[in-house]
């Protein structure tokens, strides 16, 4: 019998056949190993809950894992799977530490009842376009720890995503930190979302890292679109490349946002909007988001 078994109100049961809870990293890993695409990593829940995979016949609950943390120091931020993004949001480290754009990033995620469970791990596994949090993360620079039963690696988190739902994490693999390099000074951030209602996922959002030199040329840009704009997320390099070494002014910064929005492949067929719509959205919450970004490290 298919483990998604039907009621008679005709909604999907979800029951795997076993629930396991870890004590160490190698064990979930190790589980992972065994059962391979017919288990499910689970920590908050808010995914994997709502999806009710019906292929899945062993849960892996890793709460009980030493994966819960923020920490900053003079290398930059290291921060744990199992991290809320309630933790997130509330967060003084981040603050204090120059990484605002990630407690923007976390408060426009969801309502507080799903900040309160969800992880930024199991987020950025999940692999949806509309997630708020990855945008922000790119826009740091982040890379992801994943570990596996014989090893472990580190890589961009840019370069972790291929597709809808998809990602390079392999079944036998878990993803356990992120982490970011240390905000350059003269540093602003931004990140804007639109979607239908506050709570709702992302329509499209942008989020935007300006670092400025002395003279205020601008030194570094990143600039990361997501949401709608296509089947994960999006860094625009050519829109980037247009303000680094620059005296960034209102005409540079209408030929970056136009730059950006070009990069966008939206859907053809989406109730969040017509492509059209997403990709003029695009170019307005650049635009929004540059000018806030270089006020911001103006000021710092």
């Amino acid at each position: 019998m298919n483990n998604a078994e039907i009621d008679s109100s005709g909604l999907g049961l979800f029951r795997p056949k076993e629930y396991f809870r870890p004590a160490t990293i190698f064990e979930a890993v190790s589980l992972l190993a065994k059962y391979k695409a017919k288990s499910r990593i689970i920590a908050g829940g808010t995914d994997v809950l709502v999806m009710k995979p019906t292929e899945c016949e062993y849960l892996i609950d890793i709460t009980r894992l030493p994966l819960d943390y923020i920490e900053t120091d003079k290398n930059g931020l290291r921060m744990g799977a199992l991290t809320t993004f309630r933790s997130i949001e509330s967060s003084e480290a981040l603050e204090n530490g120059g990484y605002k754009l990630l407690k923007e990033a976390a408060h426009k995620m969801g309502s507080t009842p799903i900040r309160n469970v969800a992880t930024v791990g199991g987020n950025i596994s999940n692999a949806l376009p509309s997630t708020e949090i990855c945008p922000a993360l790119v826009a740091h620079d982040s890379k992801v720890k994943i570990v596996g039963l014989s090893r472990e690696k580190v890589i961009l988190l840019e370069e972790f995503f291929i597709g809808v739902r998809k990602t390079v994490l392999r079944s036998d693999e878990l993803l356990t930190e992120i982490q970011a390099p240390k905000t350059p000074p003269f540093t602003g951030t931004s990140f804007i979302k639109i979607g239908r209602t506050a709570e709702d996922i992302s329509m499209v959002n942008a989020a935007v890292r300006v670092t400025l030199g002395n003279d205020r040329v601008c030194k570094e840009v990143r600039i990361v679109l997501g949401g709608g704009v296509g089947p994960t997320l999006i860094r625009s390099k050519r829109a980037e490349s247009l303000l680094e070494g620059e005296r960034v002014g209102e005409d540079l910064i209408q030929k970056a946002a136009v730059e950006a929005s070009e990069g966008c492949c939206p859907r053809s067929v989406s109730f969040r909007g017509s492509p059209l719509y997403k990709i003029e959205i695009s170019k307005i919450l650049v635009k929004r988001a540059l000018k806030q970004a270089l006020e911001r490290a103006y000021t710092r």
